[in-house]
């Protein structure tokens, strides 16, 4: 027997009170009188706000950490509790107006916040403010960062399943309070330039009897996880720093690994949500792909792999809203015009990086400037640490025109893109695109450079698969450092044979260059045998070389570049060494 459809009655957004918002240019003087603050913090954070795509005057901190409104930073149980009261009090309560629903009318209750977990709970508190009944199914997700808001939908609708017809309060928030750092470590600095205070409280229900009271049906809902990865898992920390004060430490490879569980995420759900005409155009595009490989491309050439309009599976796009680069890179990804990113720049424009709740909050800004007609699509996209990812795919089942009061500011009117902080519309221009124009001949260059690469690789390949098959070489130790190395890197060892574009492009990104990637020979060997192949490539016009190795730099008889233990790639060397003692890799 096929499971009743989850219905989304109605849902309400913390909007904070005026004295909570922040002045950014009142708040930096301000922040002097601080202890904790000093001038490289001081710069640090005000450097990532400015570039985040925030209102200098809009977004919210509660009063225990704004500079404005306390001596000192307070971060503890108390002062967190107390914003947990607010907020949680708040979307609740207005949420329940809107539905006409009593606290003992609620089935099951299911709360999150990430960082902030007191015994007892917050589903416990919320228990206690609002007097629930004693048989009321209660649970609190905690760690569960800013995907929970989509994520939790599964738990939500599997719930529903076990208990159909029941009533679900689904509510959702981080409290900002306990997730301040008055620390020095620049990695943890960034929550405090980016996070503000939200939250967010839902109804959902099975009862077939509320269909014809709620605003939209969940379609589908997916999610995915890629803990399993030690790269993945270890993208995003709570941990304390050399002083012991708990931070969120934001690694290097967050982006990254961002990136890969949303492209999962979205890929996993994107053949329930296409059109018929987009299964044609993927049916052409395989059928081209197989005869190209059958004809060795004689027949026809090999196509692009097929990536849907996603414009033409959803009218509306709720997406997670970081941060600037967070939004730009998810923009880029999915392909997505920026009539269509507008509203999650409005998102975080008004109020910051809210978490689990930004997505809800990008849901009112449509229902509160433009509406939502009966029969449209929205879909609803999260990612947090862990890492994880929760896409949700919605119907509306009749005409939503809701001013919810965070938006009221508005006045119904949309924002346009001379309103936002920062541009959404240009080319955007991460440290590892590639230029976007270039000369005739620099085209032929280009192209002269990326069969030299694969050349290169071909002939490292050869060299790899050698080494591997060697009776000698198997169960030595050059072998455990050997996947010690590859462990290190991130690398999954079944995707090492003929496969080293993702080697290159990994490198490339710990390496932070802006190189066109082509033109830059990644050589992953102690064969000094390559030595000739490194000058030829620079004398043909290569950009550089990085060479990961565990030899000493004159060994290679290369020009430039120093024997390090970090990554390493300066604009005036032509050759970069990269490499760990007593490790060999290649």
């Amino acid at each position: 027997m096929a499971s009743q459809p989850v219905f989304l009655v109605d849902y309400s957004m913390f909007n904070a009170p005026e004295e909570l918002k922040v002045d950014f240019y009142e708040t930096q003087k301000a922040a002097w009188n601080w202890k904790c603050c000093k001038q490289e913090k001081h710069d640090f954070v005000s450097k990532m706000f400015l570039a985040s795509g925030i209102s200098t005057s809009r977004t919210a901190v509660p009063a225990a950490v704004q500079p404005t409104l306390t001596a000192e930073p307070k971060t503890d149980l108390n002062s967190s509790q107390a914003e947990a009261k607010m907020v949680y009090g708040q979307v609740i309560s207005e949420v329940l107006r809107k539905t006409g629903l009593a606290p003992t009318d609620i089935d099951i209750l299911i709360t999150n916040t990430s960082i902030y977990c007191p015994t007892p709970s917050i589903a416990s508190m919320v228990i206690n403010m609002f007097g629930m009944r004693e048989d009321v199914q209660a649970y609190h997700m905690g760690g569960m960062g800013c995907a929970f808001g989509v994520v939790g939908l599964n738990l939500v609708r599997d719930m529903l399943k076990a208990h159909p017809g029941k009533i679900c309060l689904f509510v959702s928030s981080e409290i900002v309070t306990s997730a301040f750092y008055p620390g020095q470590r620049k990695e943890c600095l960034v929550t405090n330039a980016l996070f503000r205070m939200g939250g967010t409280a839902s109804i959902l229900t099975n009862n077939p009897a509320w269909r014809s009271r709620s605003k939209y049906q969940l379609q589908h809902c997916v999610r995915v996880h890629t803990g399993a990865s030690d790269r993945a898992f270890n993208a995003l920390n709570w941990e304390p720093d050399e002083e012991g004060i708990n931070g969120m430490v934001i690694t290097k490879t967050l982006p990254s690994e961002a990136a890969n569980v949303l492209e999962k995420g979205v890929r996993k759900i994107t053949p329930s949500i296409m059109t018929w005409g987009q299964y044609a155009e993927a049916a052409c595009n395989y059928i081209q792909a197989a005869a190209a490989q059958a004809s060795n491309g004689k027949l026809c050439s090999t196509p692009a792999p097929y990536q849907p309009d996603y414009t033409r599976c959803a009218d509306h796009f709720l997406l997670h809203a970081g941060g600037y680069a967070i939004l730009r890179g998810i923009q880029k990804g999915l392909r997505l015009p920026a009539q269509a990113m507008m509203p999650s720049f409005a998102s975080l424009r008004d109020f910051g990086n809210t978490s689990s709740a930004s997505t809800w909050y990008t849901w009112s800004y449509i229902e509160s400037t433009g509406g939502v007609k009966k029969g449209e699509t929205i879909l609803q996209i999260g990612v947090g640490g862990g890492m994880k990812s929760g896409v949700a795919y919605w119907r509306a089942l009749r005409d939503v025109c809701d001013i919810h009061p965070c938006w009221a500011h508005l006045e119904g009117k949309p924002v346009t893109e001379a309103d936002l902080p920062r541009p959404i519309s240009n080319d955007y221009k991460s440290v590892y695109d590639l230029p976007s124009t270039r000369t005739a001949a620099e085209q032929q260059q280009r192209s002269n450079l990326k069969d030299l690469n694969k050349h290169f690789r071909e002939l490292h390949e050869r060299e790899h698969k050698k080494r591997l098959q060697g009776p000698r070489y198997r169960g030595s130790d050059k072998e455990k450092r050997y996947w010690a190395a590859v462990e290190n890197l991130g690398l999954p060892r079944s995707n090492l044979a003929g496969k080293k574009g993702q080697a290159v492009q990994l490198l490339l990104q710990q390496a932070d260059v802006n190189l066109i990637q082509d033109s830059v020979l990644v050589v992953v060997s102690d064969d000094r045998g390559f030595r000739g192949d490194v000058h030829s490539f620079l004398q043909a016009g290569g950009a550089g070389v990085m060479l990961v190795t565990a030899r000493h730099p004159g060994e290679w008889d290369a020009a430039g570049g120093a024997f390090s233990n970090t990554w390493l790639m300066r604009e005036d060397e032509r050759v970069a060494f990269v490499g760990w003692d007593d490790i060999w890799y290649g």
